[in-house]
C-alpha cells in the first residue's frame, strides 16, 4: 500500500483526466444514435424511474428495453388526483402512445433537447394516450415514493424537496436562477458534509466508529436524489477518504478525486456533457489549490470568488451569462442555507409545530433573493465560442491558483475581454428569422454590431384557465430568445419594433424589455389595444421612450422605411410594413398585413425584385395575393409558422403563389439566418 501513492503521481492523474475528458467530449459527438425502435411501435412496458406532475402536464422516464420519456396532458382535476395517487418510483406500467423524435434546438446555440436526451441514451419520446398500472416497484423504490409523498404533506413541501432531495420541480425556476444561487438547491458537498458530521457524531454517541456504515446510508441517499453527478462526486469522495484512512492507502484527497473523475468518465463518457458534472468537478478541482484563510468571512469570500471564477466556463458554454455579484450574494446565502435553513428543514420534519418559524425563514430567504434580483448590473453576457477554447481559460486559472502569480489571472481577464469583443469586430450583416412557433420574430444586426434591431418578439398564448392546470416550470419561449441573443454577445437593443398588437407578435416583449437595455420601442399606426397599453406601462416604469406611426428609422448606414401609415381599422392591416436595403439586398417585412394593404403598397411604391420577403400573416390566404407577389417578385420567401398549427398555415394557395420563390418555413427549416458579406448572401437554417 505504501507504493500506491508513488504509482499514482498527481500530475499524471491530472493529465489523464484532461485528455480523457477531451476524448469523452469527442465521443459524445461522434457516437451515432442507436435505437431499438423504428418509430412505429405503440405499446411499451417498463418501470418508472422518474416522474413529474406540474399543473396539467405529466412527464415520466420509463425504463424498459430502451429508456423513453413519456408525456401526458391531464384533462380534469379528478384525473390529476388519480395520477398523483397511483404513480410511483419503480412502478411497472404499460403505455400506449405515439413515438416522436425529441425536439432539436429552436434557435442556434440554445438548449437542444434531442442532444440532451442522447447523452442519457434516450432517443424517443412518447406521447401517452393510455396507461395501465401493473405492479409496484421493489422495497427501495416504494420507500422512495413513500418519502416523497410524506414530504408533500408538509407546508412548503416544495422547499423541503428542493433543499433535502434536490428536487426543484415545485419551485419556480426563475426565482432560484435569478441571482446565480441555483447551486444551493443542487444536492452536493454541502449536504453530504452536513449529513456526515451529524451521522459521525451520532455513531460516536453510541460508541461506534464504523464510518463505513455511513457510506451505505449515503448510497441509499444517492438513490433517493437520482444519482446526480454532484452527489456521486461527494459520496465517492467521502467513501474514498474513509477507505483510504481505514486501509492506510496513503492517497491524497486530490488523487482520490482524480480517480473518481476517471472512474465516472470510463463508466459513462456522456456524463462529461452533464452541466451538474461540469460545475461540480471543475469547482471542486480548483478548491484543492485554495489555501484556507483563518478568518471565516474572508475564507468564505475567497471560496465564493474561486467558485465564481471556476464556474465561468460552464456558465459561458451553457447559459452565455454570469452574475459577478453572486460572489457577494453567496457570502449571505451559503451560511444562511448551510447553518440555518438546511438544519431547520430537519427540525421542521421532527417538530412540525415550528411551522411558523420555518415559514418565516423561507419568507426571509425569498425577500433577500428579491432584493438581490433588482440589482442587475452584475450580469455579464458571454458570447458563444467553441467549447475547446475554454480550456485556455481553465489552464490560466489553474496556474494562477497553483503558483499564486497575478499575471495568470490577468491572462484570464484578457481571455474574457477577447471573447466579449469578437462580435464587435465582425464585419458581416445578419438578418435572423427566429423560430418562435405560430408567431413572428426577426433580428437585424449591422456590421460590427453597431445597430441591433428586433422586429416582433413572438408569443405563445397560454390557454390554461384553471389554477390546477397552470405549470410552474414551463420553459418560457422568451428565455430561449434571450439565451440566443446572449450567445451572439447581445446585451442591448437599439430598437424594438412591434408591427402590431397581436399576442403572437408582442407576447414576449415584456420579458425582452426587462432583460435588455433598449433605446426605443416603435409601435404601428392606429390606436393602442389592451396588450399594447399593458406593455406601455412596463416601458413607462423602465423609462424607455416609445413611438408610433414613424416613417423611417436609421440603422447604421441604412434605413428602415415604414411603408404602411394608414389606419385600416383592424390590427392585422394596421401592421407596420418595413422595407430596407442591406448591402444591395432588399428585405420586405409584411407583418400580418392583408390583400388591401398589398394593393395600396403596389400603387404607392415601386417595390420590385425583392430579395427576401417575410410573408404576411404566416402564409394565410388573406395575404400574399398573386398580383402583389408578381409585382415584387421575391427571390426568397420566409413563412414564420408554428408546427401543426390550428389555423392550417401556410395555405396551399399561398405556397402555389410563391412557387417561383425559394420558400423557407420556420416549422420545417427552423430559424433562418441571412448573412451578408461583401454583397454576398449566405443562408443557414437551424433545423427543428
Amino acid at each position: 500500500m505504501q507504493n500506491l501513492k508513488r504509482l499514482l503521481p498527481s500530475n499524471t492523474l491530472i493529465l489523464c483526466c484532461f485528455f480523457l475528458a477531451l476524448l469523452a467530449v469527442t465521443l459524445s459527438f461522434l457516437i451515432p444514435k442507436k435505437s431499438l425502435y423504428n418509430g412505429s411501435e405503440t405499446t411499451f412496458v417498463g418501470k418508472i424511474s422518474d416522474f413529474k406532475i406540474d399543473g396539467n402536464f405529466v412527464s415520466l422516464t420509463l425504463e424498459g428495453p430502451e429508456r423513453l420519456i413519456g408525456f401526458y396532458y391531464l384533462e380534469t382535476l379528478e384525473e390529476k388526483k388519480i395520477w398523483e395517487e397511483k404513480i410511483g418510483y419503480g412502478k411497472q406500467v404499460q403505455i400506449t402512445g405515439t413515438l416522436e423524435a425529441p425536439a432539436k434546438a429552436s434557435l442556434p446555440h440554445t438548449f437542444d433537447y434531442q442532444e440532451y436526451l442522447k447523452y442519457q441514451k434516450i432517443y424517443w419520446t412518447v406521447q401517452i394516450d393510455k396507461i395501465a398500472w401493473q405492479k409496484d416497484g421493489n422495497v427501495f423504490a416504494k420507500s422512495k415514493t413513500a418519502i416523497y409523498k410524506y414530504l408533500k404533506k408538509f407546508n412548503h413541501h416544495e422547499f423541503l424537496l428542493a433543499l433535502l432531495l434536490g428536487n426543484t420541480n415545485g419551485l419556480e425556476t426563475e426565482k432560484i436562477t435569478a441571482n446565480g444561487i441555483s447551486h444551493l438547491f443542487a444536492v452536493s458537498g454541502m449536504h453530504i458534509t452536513m449529513f456526515a458530521l451529524f451521522l459521525q457524531k451520532l455513531l460516536r454517541r453510541f460508541g461506534s466508529k464504523k464510518d463505513y456504515a455511513i457510506i451505505l446510508f449515503f448510497f441509499f441517499y444517492a438513490f433517493l436524489v437520482g444519482f446526480t453527478p454532484s452527489v456521486m462526486r461527494s459520496i465517492l469522495l467521502f467513501a474514498g477518504l474513509t477507505l483510504n484512512q481505514k486501509f492506510h492507502l496513503n492517497l491524497t484527497t486530490k488523487r482520490i478525486f482524480a480517480l473518481i473523475f476517471l472512474g465516472l468518465i470510463i463508466h459513462n463518457p456522456f456524463i462529461i456533457m452533464d452541466v451538474g458534472f461540469q460545475f461540480s468537478f471543475l469547482i471542486c478541482f480548483f478548491f484543492f489549490y485554495l489555501k484556507p484563510h483563518p478568518n471565516f468571512w474572508l475564507n468564505l469570500l475567497k471560496t465564493s470568488t474561486v467558485a465564481f471564477l471556476a464556474s465561468i466556463p460552464v456558465s459561458g458554454m451553457n447559459f452565455y451569462e454570469v452574475n459577478a455579484l453572486s460572489i457577494i450574494w453567496n457570502i449571505f446565502f451559503i451560511p444562511f442555507v448551510t447553518y440555518i435553513l438546511y438544519p431547520a428543514c430537519f427540525l421542521y420534519l421532527i417538530f412540525p409545530f415550528i411551522s411558523p418559524i420555518f415559514s418565516g425563514l423561507i419568507a426571509f430567504f425569498w425577500l433577500v433573493n428579491s432584493w438581490c434580483e433588482k440589482i442587475t448590473f452584475g450580469w455579464l453576457v458571454i458570447p458563444y465560442i467553441y467549447p475547446l477554447f475554454w480550456s485556455i481559460y481553465i489552464f490560466f486559472l489553474f496556474f494562477f491558483l497553483k503558483h499564486k502569480k497575478t499575471k495568470y489571472l490577468l491572462f484570464c481577464l484578457i481571455f474574457l475581454v477577447s471573447i466579449k469583443t469578437i462580435p464587435k469586430i465582425n464585419p458581416n450583416t445578419y438578418v435572423y428569422f427566429l423560430n418562435v412557433g405560430q408567431g413572428d420574430a426577426a433580428l437585424l444586426i449591422s456590421s460590427y454590431q453597431k445597430e441591433v434591431v428586433m422586429i416582433d418578439t413572438g408569443g405563445l398564448i397560454n390557454y390554461n384557465n384553471e389554477e390546477w392546470q397552470v405549470r410552474k416550470n414551463k420553459v418560457k419561449q422568451s428565455n430561449t430568445i434571450i439565451s440566443f441573443f446572449h450567445s451572439l454577445g447581445i446585451g442591448s437593443l437599439d430598437s424594438l419594433i412591434l408591427t402590431h398588437g397581436d399576442y403572437d407578435h408582442l407576447g414576449n416583449a415584456a420579458d425582452i424589455i426587462n432583460d435588455f437595455k433598449i433605446k426605443r420601442v416603435v409601435f404601428n399606426c392606429g390606436n393602442f389595444n389592451e396588450l399594447e397599453q399593458e406593455l406601455i406601462k412596463v416601458l413607462d416604469k423602465k423609462k424607455i421612450p416609445y413611438y408610433s406611426c414613424v416613417k423611417e428609422l436609421n440603422i447604421d448606414d441604412n434605413k428602415l422605411y415604414f411603408l404602411n401609415n394608414k389606419d385600416y381599422g383592424n390590427e392585422n392591416d394596421n401592421s407596420s410594413v418595413i422595407y430596407t436595403k442591406l448591402n444591395n439586398h432588399k428585405f420586405l417585412f409584411m407583418g400580418d398585413a392583408g390583400v388591401e394593404v398589398e394593393e395600396d403598397l403596389i400603387q404607392k411604391y415601386n417595390l420590385n425584385d425583392i430579395d427576401v420577403l417575410k410573408v404576411g400573416h404566416h402564409g394565410s390566404n388573406t395575404s400574399s395575393s398573386k398580383i402583389f407577389i408578381n409585382n415584387i417578385k421575391p427571390k426568397y420567401a420566409i413563412i414564420s409558422v408554428g408546427k401543426n398549427n390550428r389555423y392550417g398555415h401556410p395555405k396551399s394557395s399561398v405556397l402555389d403563389t410563391l412557387s417561383n420563390s425559394k420558400i423557407y418555413r420556420t416549422d420545417l427549416d427552423g430559424s433562418i439566418m441571412f448573412k451578408i458579406n461583401n454583397n454576398k448572401l449566405k443562408i443557414e437554417t437551424c433545423e427543428p
